[in-house]
């Protein structure tokens, strides 16, 4: 299960870059689109479009990292003075219907992306974009958030059930105050550790 996990992560972490890439590519698009249209009244076109696609695509890729890093916001306002087994039945439930929700979510977006497959469909702009494109990729994202989903929630209960309890509140539990400091504090004497190499 640990391998799974880790697979899971760094394929989320790959993912992340990618939608990050996505991103910037389409932010160093954006600001040519303005200078050109500013300075020279000259418009390359689709800018606003692309960067609707890519921001669409690049959120969906960068959920499951977010998820893994717990970053997600969690109300863990009486969360936090709940007894353990409250704690570790909440992880379990948010989970369930976090899952639940996505494959919803998923599902409908195949729906939106097989019918524009089988109606051709193109967007309505300039660039007459067939839309299966960005929505295939923005489905892939939403399937894999899905299954990263179902894999920590695997994971969560398999802990469980060999009342490895520290482990199940790893994958899944929600962070404390003093654990996000610690964890930034690590983060940040790594990377000044790596400057000083």
């Amino acid at each position: 299960m640990n391998k799974l996990l880790e697979f899971g992560e760094k394929l989320s972490t790959w993912a992340s870059w990618i939608g990050g890439s996505i991103l910037f590519a389409t932010s160093i698009m954006i600001a040519v689109e303005v200078i050109l249209r500013k300075g020279f009244s000259i418009t390359i076109g689709g800018a606003d479009e692309i960067s609707s696609y890519a921001l669409a695509v690049s959120c969906s890729w960068t959920f499951g990292y977010a998820l893994f890093r717990k970053s997600h916001i969690r109300i863990d306002v009486l969360y936090v003075h709940l007894p353990r087994l409250f704690r570790y039945v909440l992880d379990v439930v948010s989970l369930l219907f976090f899952g639940l929700y996505m494959v919803i979510l998923s599902y409908f977006a195949f729906v939106v992306l097989s019918t524009s497959i089988e109606k051709h469909s193109v967007a309505n702009t300039p660039l007459a974009t067939p839309l299966w494109i960005p929505q295939s990729l923005w489905f892939i994202g939403l399937l894999g958030f899905t299954l990263t989903i179902i894999l920590l929630l695997t994971a969560t209960v398999y802990s469980l059930l060999k009342r490895d309890f520290q482990r199940a509140r790893q994958i899944s539990g929600a962070s404390t105050l003093d654990e996000e400091i610690e964890e930034e504090t690590r983060a940040t004497v790594a990377s000044t550790d790596e400057r000083d190499i």
